[in-house]
C-alpha cells in the first residue's frame, strides 16, 4: 500500500498536468472579469473557486491514480451502466438541470452534475473491456454490431437530445480507438454509412415535423430532436458566412445562437489582436465582452495575452501528451490497456483541438472546454480522474518492467552458476 503514494509513472506527463494547472489558475483568473460581474463578486473568489477546482482535480488524478487497473478491467461494465443510468436521469423532471438551454446535468445535494463527462468516460471503459473479451469474434458485423455498435450508440441517443456536440465527440473517438486497434474496415465502413444514414433521416424528420413548430418540439417524441435546429442554424451560420435562420429556433435558442456567433467573433479579435507576443498578462481586453472567455473561448483568451507562443506552447503540450501515450500503448501487453490508455488519450486531445478550431472560427460553435485548463466543473475533475487512470496503468506497465528484469536477471545469474559449475568439473 505504501508504494501507491509513491508518484510513479511517465515524469513528463506528471509535468505536463502542473503546467495545465499553473495555466488554468493564471488564465481563469485574468479572464473573470465578465464572470466576476455577473455574479456580483470579486475576481479574488474566482481566484479562489478556481484554485479549489485544481486542488479537486488533482485529488481525483491521486484518487485514481492510486485505484489499480484490475479495479477498472473487473467493473468496467458497471461504470458503464452507471454512466447510462444518470442519462437517463436526465428525463426524471424533479432531477434534471437546465444549462444554456438544454438539460446537461442532473441535481444531487444541491449540486448539478454535468453527466455527459462521464458517459465519454464509461464508453471509452466499455470498449476497452469489449474488445479484450471480443476482439477476436468481431470479424462478422452483426457481432460487431450487437457488441459495439449498439452500446456506443444508445450513449450517443441519449446525449443527442441535449448535445449534438458531444455525442458527435464520443462517436468519433469510438471510431478512433476501433480504427487504431485494426478493427475491420469493412465493419467501420458499414457504420459510417448506417450512421449517416441514420443522421440524416433524423434531419429530414425535424424538418417534416418539428422545424417552427414548438410545440411539437415540447413533446416526448419532439425532445429527441432538441437540437437538430440549433445544429443546422450554427452551420449555417458558420458556413455560409450569413445570418442564420432563426425561424426554426425558440426564443432562447435564438438568443443563445446569437451570443455565441457574437463571443465567436470577439474571440476572433482576441486571436488577431494578440500577436506573436500577446498584450501581457491581465491586459486583455476581449475579457470585458467575451462573456466565455473562462470556459468554452479560454484558448483565444490565452493567445490574445500571451501570444502565438502561448496559444502554440499549449498545443505543444497535448501533442507531447499524445505522443507520450502512444509509446504507453505500445508498451502495453493487454489488449484492455492499450485500449484504455489511448482512448483516454484520444478523449482529452481531440476535446482539446475541438475547443482550439472552434476558438480559431475553424469549426462551428460546439460549446465544449479546453481540458484541465476551462474554469472547473465536472469536466475538469473527470478529465483530471482520466489523466489518473492512464498514470495508473503507466504504475502497472513500470511493475511488469521491474517484473521482467527481475526475472532476466535471475535467468542470467543461474546460467551463468551453471556455466561456471561444469566449468568447474571440467577442471576438476
Amino acid at each position: 500500500m505504501r508504494d501507491f503514494w509513491k508518484l510513479k509513472g511517465d515524469r513528463l506527463i506528471w509535468i505536463i498536468v502542473v503546467l495545465f494547472a499553473m495555466i488554468s489558475i493564471a488564465a481563469v483568473f485574468s479572464s473573470s472579469s465578465f464572470l466576476a460581474t455577473s455574479r456580483g463578486v470579486s475576481k479574488v473568489s474566482i481566484f479562489i473557486e478556481q484554485t479549489k477546482s485544481v486542488l479537486m482535480g488533482f485529488a481525483a488524478l491521486l484518487i485514481c491514480y492510486i485505484i489499480p487497473l484490475r479495479f477498472y478491467r473487473t467493473f468496467s461494465f458497471v461504470i458503464y451502466g452507471a454512466s447510462v443510468l444518470m442519462l437517463l436521469m436526465l428525463f426524471v423532471p424533479g432531477m434534471r438541470a437546465e444549462l444554456n438551454g438544454a438539460v446537461r446535468g442532473i441535481k444531487i445535494a444541491g449540486h448539478t452534475l454535468q453527466v455527459f463527462e462521464f458517459a465519454k468516460v464509461g464508453v471509452i471503459l466499455y470498449l476497452a473491456k469489449a474488445m479484450e473479451l471480443w476482439g477476436e469474434d468481431l470479424a462478422e458485423f452483426k457481432q460487431f454490431a450487437l457488441r459495439i455498435l449498439l452500446p456506443v450508440g444508445a450513449v450517443c441517443l441519449l446525449i443527442m437530445q441535449n448535445s449534438f456536440s458531444s455525442a458527435l465527440l464520443i462517436g468519433v473517438i469510438s471510431f478512433l480507438i476501433l480504427f487504431f486497434l485494426n478493427v475491420s474496415f469493412r465493419n467501420l465502413g458499414l457504420t459510417v454509412l448506417i450512421l449517416a444514414g441514420i443522421v440524416l433521416l433524423m434531419f429530414l424528420t425535424y424538418h417534416a415535423f418539428f422545424a417552427g413548430r414548438p410545440e411539437r418540439q415540447r413533446t416526448a417524441v419532439g425532445r429527441v430532436f432538441n437540437r437538430f435546429g440549433t445544429v443546422e442554424s450554427r452551420l449555417t451560420a458558420h458556413f455560409e458566412k450569413e445570418e442564420a435562420d432563426l425561424a426554426t429556433l425558440t426564443a432562447e435558442e435564438a438568443r443563445q445562437l446569437k451570443d455565441k456567433d457574437r463571443q465567436s467573433e470577439n474571440a476572433k479579435v482576441a486571436i488577431s489582436e494578440g500577436g506573436i507576443f500577446g498584450k501581457g498578462p491581465g491586459k486583455s481586453t476581449q475579457r470585458y465582452s467575451l462573456s466565455m472567455a473562462f470556459s468554452d473561448f479560454i484558448f483565444a483568451f490565452i493567445v490574445e495575452e500571451y501570444g502565438l507562443i502561448g496559444g502554440s506552447f499549449v498545443i505543444l503540450l497535448y501533442l507531447i501528451f499524445l505522443f507520450r501515450c502512444i509509446r504507453l500503448c505500445q508498451r502495453c501487453t493487454a489488449t484492455y490497456s492499450s485500449v484504455l490508455i489511448v482512448g483516454l488519450a484520444f478523449l482529452i486531445t481531440t476535446q482539446a483541438f475541438l475547443h482550439i478550431l472552434v476558438n480559431v472560427r475553424i469549426l462551428p460553435i460546439t460549446g465544449h472546454t479546453l481540458p484541465l485548463i476551462s474554469h472547473g466543473g465536472t469536466a475538469y475533475l473527470v478529465l483530471s480522474g482520466a489523466f489518473g487512470m492512464i498514470l495508473s496503468v503507466n504504475r502497472q506497465l513500470d511493475k511488469q518492467d521491474l517484473r521482467v528484469m527481475a526475472t532476466s536477471t535471475l535467468e542470467s545469474a543461474d546460467i551463468n552458476y551453471t556455466t561456471t559449475s561444469q566449468d568447474s568439473y571440467k577442471n576438476e
